[in-house]
């Protein structure tokens, strides 16, 4: 059984690989943003319990119950996703990652979602060029206007005032920096490494920073909320795995227009869970992101 588990994800490899360019792009836009609208409502759930628990614990909470499918899915390929020839870059990309969830979320501790959403979602305008720098990526200009398009759309829908001069905002900032090279950085990983190995390393990374800076203060949850931090992580772990695997189909400046797309998960939480209609502003800034969408598929 592992030995066809392990042969049926070579060939799906070898499957993609032999996609036209064109098809390799859009399967891999739609598996990026299939992560995007399952990171919003994982992260929904992170930023309700943040009050109660703090930073340290739901970044554990949200690490360790991501990390637990992928420790089955591994020990039923039979397969060790530590071993890498890759060690170093590996570690590398997953304190980045881990730097970009802790200042993420203390941004959400520190300042409004809204003003949090809009600077930490900046990433995909520092992936362009970050990717024709770093992979050199040709820079494709219908995917610059996308990320225009969905940039001015989000700075639409949700208006930020003077939180710019918050410290959550700074940190957002930093996150949304340390996402981007992050995404670079897993781009060029995801050529030789598999989903479980990239995965791996940032998992057990930012666990141990987790609990080397918070355990001190770790509070038991009750049932109820451990059920919630289960899903969430259910969540988180299936969204990582489509952004790994968008990310060995696409290039980066291919996929830096979806994270625009965020804007709608997160309209859909405030409508259903808040109470809150979406106004003219959010309406507009809606049709503009999924404008910018349609032009990074279009040109695929």
């Amino acid at each position: 059984m592992k030995k066809k588990a392990t042969e049926k994800l070579q060939q799906r490899a070898v499957d993609d690989k032999s996609l036209p360019v064109d098809s390799q792009e859009k399967k891999g836009y739609i598996f990026v943003v299939g992560g995007v609208f399952l990171y919003a409502f994982s992260d929904a759930i992170m930023k309700y319990f943040i009050p109660q628990y703090g930073v340290h614990q739901i970044a554990f909470m949200r690490t360790i119950f991501r990390f637990i499918p992928f420790l089955i899915y591994a020990a039923y390929l039979g397969t060790n996703p530590l071993k890498t020839k890759r060690v170093y870059e590996n570690i590398s990309r997953a304190i980045l990652a881990s730097l970009a969830t802790y200042c993420f979320l203390s941004a959400y501790k520190f300042s409004s979602m809204t003003d949090a959403i809009v600077v930490a979602y900046t990433s995909g305008i520092f992936v362009i060029p970050l990717g024709a720098l770093i992979l050199n990526e040709r820079v494709n200009f219908p995917n610059v206007i996308a990320v225009l398009l969905g940039f001015a759309g989000i700075i639409l829908a949700f208006r930020p005032g003077l939180g710019v001069f918050q410290l959550g905002v700074m940190f957002a900032v930093i996150s949304a920096i340390a996402s981007a090279l992050n995404v670079v950085i897993m781009k060029r990983l995801s050529s030789t490494e598999k989903e479980t190995t990239i995965i791996f390393y940032h998992h057990i990374i930012l666990i141990a920073a987790s609990i080397l800076m918070g355990f001190e203060s770790f509070a038991l949850p009750s049932l109820r909320h451990l059920l919630f931090f289960i899903a969430a992580g259910a969540l988180g772990a299936f969204a990582q795995f489509f952004t790994v695997r968008a990310y060995k189909s696409a290039t980066c400046s291919g996929l830096a227009p979806a994270a625009y797309v965020i804007l709608i998960p997160t309209t859909v939480i405030d409508y259903f869970f808040y109470d809150k209609s979406p106004d003219a502003y959010i309406v507009s800034g809606l049709v503009l992101i999924i404008l910018g969408s349609s032009v990074a598929m279009r040109k695929r």
